[in-house]
């Protein structure tokens, strides 16, 4: 049992009491600078991306350094049949797929030409127009995370050409298809006619919103001590 007296008030509060109080309290601020730290990560990966927009383009080939994330840059090569639609992709709240399509380069290895968004689901394969012809072709490189998390079944064939995957996987992928592919993709250019709909969101929660969740966080870590000191606060009677 803890008792304080100071200007004729005494604070009175059993030892367990304590540390619940004082666990709560830490963990609501350790959760308050985590969002912070997020913040800045956001921050950090729109500075680079804005920071690439304004380069030029840079041809990129076999044997040259993995270009840097969000780099515009220009492959040669040709497209495979094959595609690989992306599952669980949404746009404006509506679901559907992004079009992945393998592109061989001279080397013989494999790049992901990420085309873009198209609308469907398990019930509802879309149908891809053909691809036409591209030689050449330009985009920004994107480096998938490896953190997500697959439930069930990674990849499911619907067909000769058409397979659906849970998320890029390039060694799944380079199984598949039996040739090594390279560990980025290119978001295809929007004036690209073989892309669909090219709106990738580049964070999925801003740095402003992060900063919002910090502010809460903290706000409960004082409302908690405030409300743990006021209900165990009494006043002397003189």
């Amino acid at each position: 049992m803890l008792s304080v007296t100071c200007f004729n008030h005494r604070f009175t509060s059993g030892g367990r009491m304590i540390v619940l109080a004082v666990l709560a309290i830490v963990l609501l601020i350790v959760l308050g600078f985590w969002q912070l730290h997020r913040a800045e990560e956001k921050q950090l990966i729109l500075s680079a991306e804005a920071r690439e927009t304004q380069l030029p383009p840079v041809e990129w080939a076999a044997g040259m350094p993995y270009p840097k994330q969000y780099q515009l840059i220009e492959v040669k090569g040709r497209y495979l049949s094959s595609v690989f639609l992306l599952d669980n992709q949404f746009f404006e709240h509506q679901p559907g797929y992004n079009v992945l399509s393998p592109y061989l380069l001279a080397d013989g290895h494999l790049l992901l030409i990420d085309r873009g968004w198209i609308a469907g689901d398990r019930s509802h394969i879309p149908e891809l127009p053909p691809l036409l012809p591209a030689h050449h072709l330009s985009g920004r490189a994107y480096f998938p995370s490896a953190k997500s998390w697959v439930l069930g079944q990674e990849a499911e064939i619907k067909s000769d050409s058409i397979t659906i995957v849970e998320r890029i996987d390039v060694n799944l992928i380079s199984n598949l298809l039996h040739k090594s592919v390279y560990p980025f993709i290119i978001r295809l250019n929007k004036d690209d006619v073989n892309g669909f709909t090219r709106k990738w969101p580049t964070v999925t929660m801003s740095p402003q919103r992060h900063y919002a969740y910090a502010l809460q966080w903290f706000a409960l870590a004082f409302i908690a001590l405030v409300v743990f000191i006021g209900s165990n606060l009494k006043k002397i009677n003189d």
